[in-house]
């Protein structure tokens, strides 16, 4: 048996030892999570919670790279990260991820740590949120860690809710009287067609008896005042709301579509 073919028959069982040995290492995810918060805290960052839907996608990725020994943001035929975390219902408007290959959790952090762009998810501001995978594999530990802005987490009718509050508080400011919702069912679907069509439409839910609409996208419910200033003094005695929570062309991670009407 020549040497080549011998180094072609040990890559193939070392393949197949990756595929059958693989294990998910708990004690070692918690390990990374506690370096990465200690490495915020100790420049005045925010921790990072833990979000068990950022384990479960962590972990199937990890378990992809250790299944083909390589490691990646995107392995062929997989979905890009802001995909897969939209698949665990997690709702977030900026999303990282960071992929090593060590022997332990202390050497996986210190090469993420002198990798700028890694580095960078690690301490950034603006995420909240943290899921961490770890396969134990014969070449070492396989590491996925998922970073998120977490949004407070609201439902399609919870953001309907939310808007028809933010509506009436801004006319009860206003001075002017605060008007009765009244249902509009159809208003859902149009709000999903826009967000279909990747395009706002500000005619739609509009009817005879309307008096004004808007039509907007949002991705925190707390900060949608200046969509609505249109609708703060408009002549009307009732309005109706509809939304839809779905990503399109133009936004990767789901946003709330919206639709607001006044009537006379």
């Amino acid at each position: 048996m020549t040497a080549s073919v011998l180094r072609f028959l040990l890559l193939v069982l070392l393949l197949a030892a990756t595929c059958t040995a693989q294990e998910f290492s708990p004690d070692t995810e918690q390990e990374i999570v506690r370096l990465v918060n200690r490495e915020r805290q100790s420049r005045g960052l925010a921790t990072l919670v833990v979000d068990e839907r950022l384990i479960q996608s962590a972990r199937k990725h990890s378990a992809r790279m250790a299944s083909a020994a390589v490691i990646g943001h995107q392995l062929p035929g997989e979905p890009n990260l802001s995909h897969r975390l939209d698949e665990t219902s997690l709702r977030f408007d900026a999303s990282g991820e960071n992929v090593a290959l060590d022997a332990d959790a202390a050497g996986a952090h210190k090469a993420l740590m002198h990798s700028p762009g890694h580095r960078a998810n690690i301490l950034d501001a603006q995420f909240n949120s943290i899921g961490v995978g770890v396969v134990r594999a014969p070449q070492g530990i396989f590491v996925t860690e998922n970073f998120a802005r977490r949004l407070p987490e609201a439902s399609v009718a919870e953001a309907e809710d939310k808007i028809a509050a933010s509506l009436n508080r801004l006319r009860r400011a206003a001075g002017v009287p605060l008007l009765n919702r009244v249902p509009a069912p159809d208003l859902r679907r149009q709000a999903c067609e826009m967000a279909k069509n990747d395009k706002l439409n500000p005619r739609a839910g509009l009817t005879s008896k309307s008096s004004g609409s808007v039509a907007f996208t949002a991705t925190d419910l707390t900060q949608v005042s200046a969509s609505l200033q249109r609708l703060k003094t408009r002549s009307a005695s009732a309005f109706s709301v509809g939304a839809c929570y779905q990503s399109s062309a133009s936004y990767e991670s789901p946003v709330f579509w919206i639709i607001v009407v006044t009537y006379f």
